[in-house]
């Protein structure tokens, strides 16, 4: 590609480097950078007396920077059901969209393979399983030159494929149950339901199913059983003390029921006190969270990362658990 300044009579087919002011029938007209220079444009140009042009001309093997991004974000969106739009391209950018509010997901690798192809293609996209709303800009594809090489667009195009993708957030059927005790603040109660019930809306569920009982095994066992027949997806509980072993009252309701206790604790602070178990009924899994304190606040924290995923039907390993740790302290 020639890049420089060349004279304006034998700048046809150029793309300009930057924008320029110039007059046309007396007004004032902006031209923008990126505008290839026409034959009118060129006779403008002559008109007022610029001389000299700066530009870019891409040599027979290159590709113009919106063809470049627009070609790539055609093939980085899955092929099946990706729930992103690709916007027009400007200006060497394309940008992907969600169709949907739920997560992104990808992987983190492929994404670093995709940027490593060439310095000329810069993509950068929202965190790994991040929350989007619909309609919200999820990731960016950008040229950093004015064209870029067929065989590194191809290389691009290769790698690229079914990178991005948002899982959409599910109707679940949400219990939440609140353990008591003599000091337990009627307050306390009303202020968790409230924040539980935002935390979810901002997911599409609007009604969930509160309960209160003893924090007790016996009571909570009742609760959960009730919850279970009640064909529930989730079960959120909040006891009167975070969950701090895995012989606390809670896990050893789950237990005593024939839950099966899948992870206590995870590296994301706020958050750390977390259980999750699950209880299977017929080929029903049902998901059992134990809260912290922290999710008695709507600031986001590691509740939020784990219910964005049970609400987008997405497994949850210990492995992933792990994986939040980086970029854990919120």
């Amino acid at each position: 590609m020639f890049f420089g300044e060349v004279k304006t009579e034998s700048s046809l087919g150029g793309i300009l480097s930057s924008s320029i002011e110039i007059y046309k029938n007396k007004n004032k007209i902006k031209i923008s950078k990126g505008t290839v220079i026409n034959k009118n444009l060129l006779d403008l140009l002559l008109l007022n007396k610029v001389e000299r042009i700066k530009c870019a001309k891409l040599d027979d093997d290159e590709i113009d920077e919106n063809s470049a991004v627009y070609e790539i974000s055609k093939k980085i969106i899955t092929s099946k059901k990706s729930n992103i739009k690709t916007q027009e391209p400007k200006n060497g950018r394309c940008n992907l969209v969600s169709s949907v509010d739920g997560i992104i997901i990808f992987q983190p690798n492929q994404l670093l393979s995709i940027n490593s192809v060439t310095n000329d293609i810069g993509i950068a996209s929202l965190k790994a399983y991040s929350k989007v709303k619909k309609n919200q800009v999820v990731a960016s594809i950008k040229a950093i030159p004015f064209g870029i090489k067929q065989n590194y667009l191809q290389d691009l195009i290769n790698i690229s494929k079914n990178c991005f993708k948002i899982l959409p957030f599910q109707k679940k059927n949400v219990h939440l149950i609140q353990t008591t005790n003599q000091n337990t603040r009627a307050k306390i109660l009303e202020k968790t339901l409230e924040v539980t019930k935002y935390r979810l809306s901002s997911c599409g569920i609007n009604k969930i199913i509160e309960k209160k009982c003893s924090h007790e095994i016996k009571s909570i066992c009742e609760q959960l059983k009730k919850s279970v027949n009640e064909d529930a997806d989730i079960i959120l509980i909040f006891g009167t003390s975070a969950i701090s072993d895995i012989n606390d009252t809670i896990p050893q309701s789950i237990i005593h029921i024939n839950g099966t206790i899948l992870r206590l604790g995870m590296p994301v602070e706020p958050g750390n006190l977390i259980l999750l178990a699950d209880i299977k009924i017929s080929k029903k899994h049902i998901s059992i969270i134990g809260m912290p304190g922290c999710a008695r606040s709507k600031k986001e924290n590691g509740v939020d990362w784990i219910l964005w995923r049970k609400l987008c039907d997405l497994k949850i390993s210990s492995e992933d658990i792990n994986h939040m740790g980086n970029g854990g302290l919120l």
